[in-house]
């Protein structure tokens, strides 16, 4: 690797501007409403760009060029789902959303069934991101481990520390800004190197997907009725509307932003921002995958199907490879920062997204008579304690990888950081469209989902199966499952109350 002093300034530079801005924003920070929701003032520009920086997180930064070159264009077509997502989002999620005084969606849980509900939300949330926040943590620390040398303990800590502080001094201004700031540099690395490697080779767009054509890995599959079929168009779609809509509804760490707009107008052009955002840096990272593809074949003397079949051995590994190997002095520091980006986004907002769920769920809930306590200082201490308990779960991320070695990065997301998305988004949308369904029918559709979640992800262990389901399945089956379960048992359980659904009437 040939990481130089300019690069490791330019690195140095990054990580220390994050904390000045930790430090300047928590000179802002006087209450609860300002550390977890930028008073409800945040621009909608802003908060766009802060969903997809924060939703976009290594894991995804790192697996999207792994897997367009271990796997082909079939993960990438997951894009067209926007087409059915914003509007749901708009004009179902949004609404429900924005209509209550909320700090965290699992306030909306408590007044449309009760607070068990809400602490079965919370609790899973908590463990979730959790959870995220060790793979992501590893994921980046893997990646500047193998591109520098250094000792990947040794990143850990330096990551999950640096970020703790400015997420836990600033509060979401600072969240907010810097994963504008930090999706602005993925984005701009995503574009700079499939241009590096055009001027570099003298090739293009049109050469590398005739390359990767002759790979066989354009072609894929639009439908099948075997669920054991790894990407299918029709699947892979499916799949990821269940998941935007089940994280935009149920998930803090999205719903906190659209809590922290000033109206649902404002809102709904966030969510069009984000929308737009990923769709652009999913489309450049393919194009990197196709890039780094056709670079490394153009060095290799191998035929085309048997370089792709030692490459695709390596995928996850070769945008690292290729930022500390090829990339000029200076250069290398800046795509570096951009891996980090991507992990210090997501990391922060899990961050923060935790401690507001901690203290408003929890601490304030459960306090005095229900009163709030608005202890800031709290606020940021539980902040400091999730940032920690993140970097302690990295480590055991590391052994799951060993174990499951034939997972890539996007298996390992799908298999195991993804089996409660459906389960919680039952608990909001059950509540939003069934308005028969009541306490003990919607808990019930929670268990069902969250029973159909492992068993799908983890088939081929439990039922001892030569080939497991497909990863698309978990989420569509659990939704499905969940929601129907709650339907079902609606008719024959207790309702909610008169009062409960006129409170959540939306506009």
């Amino acid at each position: 690797m040939h990481l130089t002093l300019l690069d490791l300034i330019v690195v140095i530079g990054y990580l220390a501007g994050l904390s000045l801005m930790g430090v300047y924003f928590s000179r802002r920070q006087t209450s609860e409403e300002s550390y977890f929701l930028g008073n409800r003032r945040m621009p909608a520009l802003l908060v766009g760009v802060s969903v997809m920086a924060t939703l976009i997180s290594t894991l995804s930064y790192l697996s999207s060029p792994g897997e367009m070159i271990r796997n082909g264009t079939g993960y990438f077509t997951s894009m067209l789902s926007f087409i059915v997502v914003v509007p749901v989002v708009n004009f179902i999620i949004i609404p429900a959303l924005m209509k209550l005084p909320v700090t965290t969606v699992y306030e909306y849980f408590e007044k449309r069934f009760n607070y068990g509900v809400r602490g079965i939300g919370a609790v899973v949330f908590i463990v979730m991101r959790l959870t995220w926040v060790g793979l992501i943590i590893y994921t980046a620390s893997l990646a500047v481990a193998k591109m520098t040398g250094w000792d990947i303990q040794v990143v850990i800590l330096v990551v999950g520390l640096i970020t703790t502080f400015y997420t836990t001094a600033g509060g979401m201004p600072a969240v907010i800004w810097s994963d504008f700031i930090q999706g602005m540099l993925l984005i701009g690395g995503a574009l700079f190197i499939p241009v590096y490697i055009a001027l570099q080779t003298g090739t293009g767009p049109g050469i590398w997907w005739e390359t990767f054509s002759q790979a066989g890995r354009t072609s894929v599959p639009v439908f099948s009725l075997d669920p054991t079929v790894r990407i299918t168009i029709v699947g892979i779609i499916i799949e990821s509307i269940f998941w935007h809509i089940c994280t935009h509804s149920a998930d803090q760490v999205a719903a906190q932003r659209y809590l922290s707009t000033s109206s649902v107008k404002e809102a709904r052009k966030s969510v069009w921002v984000s929308a737009i955002f990923t769709v652009t840096l999913l489309l450049l990272l393919m194009v990197v995958g196709l890039a780094i593809f056709n670079f490394y074949f153009q060095q290799s003397d191998l035929p085309i199907r048997q370089f792709q079949e030692h490459i695709a051995a390596d995928a996850d590994n070769k945008l690292p490879e290729f930022i500390a190997r090829e990339l000029p002095t200076g250069l290398s520091g800046l795509l570096l920062a951009a891996l980090l980006a991507a992990a210090m986004s997501s990391l922060s907002s899990g961050i923060n997204s935790i401690s507001s769920v901690v203290v408003t769920d929890f601490v304030e809930r459960l306090g005095s008579g229900g009163a709030k306590t608005k202890t800031l200082t709290l606020a940021m201490m539980i902040a400091a304690a999730a940032g920690l308990s993140g970097v302690a779960m990295a480590l055991g991320v590391n052994q799951i990888m060993e174990a499951k070695s034939e997972w890539n990065l996007v298996d390992m997301v799908e298999r195991i950081n993804h089996l409660f998305v459906a389960p919680l988004g039952v608990l909001f949308l059950a509540g939003v469209l069934l308005r028969r369904v009541g306490t003990t029918a919607v808990i019930l559709g929670f268990m069902a989902g969250v029973c159909t979640s492992v068993c799908v992800s983890f088939s081929k262990e439990i039922f001892h199966l030569e080939t497991g389901l497909s990863f698309m399945w978990i989420m569509p089956l659990s939704f499905v499952v969940g929601m129907a379960v709650s339907f079902v048992t609606g008719f024959f359980l207790p309702r909610p109350s008169k009062e409960q659904l006129e409170s959540l009437s939306t506009k």
